[in-house]
C-alpha cells in the first residue's frame, strides 16, 4: 500500500507522523491515509488502549482528511474521491494541522497533566458557549 505500509500493532507517534507526512508531501493519497486509519478509528483497533491521546487525535484527523463536500448541498459530507464535490480539508489545512499536532505533542511531553487540564478546560468553555448560544443553561 504505497508509502504507508500496514500493521496490526497499534501505531504510535512515529507511525502516525509518517502517514501524515506522506499525505502532506503527496507520497500517499487521502484515501490511503483514511484506509490506514480506519482500523484504529472504526474497527476493532478503536478499542485498543492508546496511552498517548495525541496518537488518537492524529488517527482521527487522518481518518477525516478524505472528506468531500458538495458546495450545492452544505453539510453533505462523504469519505472518498471528490468526484463532483471538493475536498473538505485543503492541502494547506493538512500541512498546518500536522504542524499544530507536532506543537501539541511537544506541549503534552513537557507537561502531560497540564495539557490534559488545558484541553479539558477549553472543551468545557466551548460547551458552555454553545449552550448559551442555543439558550440552554
Amino acid at each position: 500500500m504505497s508509502a504507508l505500509g500496514g500493521t496490526r500493532i497499534p501505531p504510535g507517534r512515529v507511525e502516525v507522523a509518517a502517514c501524515w507526512h506522506a499525505l502532506a508531501e503527496g507520497e500517499a493519497t487521502r484515501e490511503e491515509a483514511h484506509a490506514w486509519a480506519v482500523p484504529w478509528v472504526e474497527g476493532e483497533g478503536a478499542l485498543a488502549d492508546f496511552e498517548d491521546p495525541l496518537v488518537v487525535t492524529a488517527l482521527q484527523y487522518l481518518h477525516g482528511f478524505d472528506l468531500c463536500q458538495d458546495p450545492a448541498r452544505p453539510g453533505s459530507l462523504w469519505h472518498g474521491a471528490a468526484g463532483d464535490g471538493e475536498w473538505y480539508h485543503s492541502l494547506d489545512a493538512i500541512v498546518g494541522g500536522l504542524a499544530r499536532w507536532q506543537e501539541n505533542c511537544a506541549l503534552y511531553d513537557a507537561d502531560p497533566q497540564g495539557w490534559v487540564r488545558t484541553v479539558t478546560e477549553r472543551a468545557r468553555a466551548f460547551i458552555r458557549a454553545e449552550k448559551l448560544k442555543r439558550g440552554l443553561s
